[in-house]
């Protein structure tokens, strides 16, 4: 997540998973008309008020334990372990850069599978705390067994092997550690770091939700091809045509992209070939039930950097 938004899979996961739980204090009956709509351009920021553990305690149950709960969900992780186990020959095995991961850490468990090294950052401090509590083993932190079992019957391995999943997970995070990242900071460390850095840059909703301008969006699609190794792999996920979200009885702004945009992000940088972009759509009754949000769908993009 980054600046003041909630990321990582995790907006979209709530949107599909919140029939039945909904957030104490929330308005199950609030209409989306114009006024919210003012409202939530101007809610940016409040990252303070966000509780990590209530907010993993509020998303998981039920599509942690059936990830068809969610078809997005499914659609995602499925995706995604297609593309890494497709492309793995391709990119390099030593470092990931995994951008605005928020508290989430469904995709890491993948990534860790392929790389030794995992980069993990995200703009708010509470969900860098909780990763490091992971990590650490606490006994406060949320499980994440039954949703990580699912992630391996997806990617066709056995339960059994979720302990060595978790513990490649963990020394990969280990290695490369955890940082703060902020699009909006020109003198982000992380987006100025060293060029030609990463074997895979991965992203999930994210730069939908973080980034205020199109031409923002623009600009940290450019900085983070440039900190692509040539030959490595740019992997995107990403909502579309939404333009705000809730999280408990907070509003949250996000910034509406669609195919047409993040191919153009992503052909301006003069750096990216094999361009692909995948899309899911919502149901009709999807979008009647969703409360939450505005969104119409799901995208899921990769790309590599050209080989000079």
């Amino acid at each position: 997540m980054v600046v003041g938004v909630v990321e990582g899979m995790s907006h979209i996961v709530y949107t599909l998973t919140s029939v039945g739980s909904t957030p104490e204090g929330y308005n199950q009956q609030r209409p989306k008309t114009k006024q919210n709509m003012k409202r939530v351009a101007t809610v940016t920021g409040n990252h303070n008020r966000f509780n990590t553990i209530s907010y993993l305690q509020t998303l998981y149950p039920g599509v942690d334990n059936n990830p068809n709960e969610a078809p997005l969900a499914s659609f995602f992780l499925e995706k995604t372990v297609q593309i890494l186990h497709d492309e793995r020959n391709r990119f390099g095995n030593q470092k990931v850069l995994e951008f605005g991961g928020g508290p989430n850490l469904s995709s890491s468990l993948l990534l860790a599978q392929y790389v030794d090294s995992i980069r993990f950052c995200d703009y708010a401090q509470s969900n860098l705390a909780y990763v490091s509590d992971w990590i650490e083993q606490k006994s406060t932190v949320f499980d994440w067994t039954n949703y990580f079992e699912s992630i391996l019957t997806i990617a066709g391995t056995s339960k059994e092997k979720r302990i060595e999943w978790e513990s490649r997970l963990r020394d990969a995070l280990i290695r490369g550690g955890l940082s703060i990242c902020d699009v909006n900071d020109p003198d982000c460390p992380i987006l100025s770091g060293k060029s030609d850095d990463y074997d895979i840059i991965f992203s999930s909703f994210c730069l939908e939700a973080a980034c205020l301008t199109i031409e923002i969006f623009n600009e940290t699609i450019g900085k983070l091809v440039r900190l692509l190794k040539p030959g490595g792999l740019l992997l995107l996920v990403m909502v579309r045509n939404e333009s705000f979200y809730y999280v408990d009885a907070e509003n949250f702004f996000c910034l509406s992209l669609d195919e047409t945009k993040v191919r153009k992000a992503l052909q301006a940088t003069g750096e990216l070939v094999d361009i692909h972009i995948d899309s899911a759509d919502t149901t009709v009754e999807d979008q009647k039930r969703n409360t939450m949000s505005d969104f119409d769908g799901e995208m899921i993009i990769h790309a590599f950097k050209t080989i000079k």
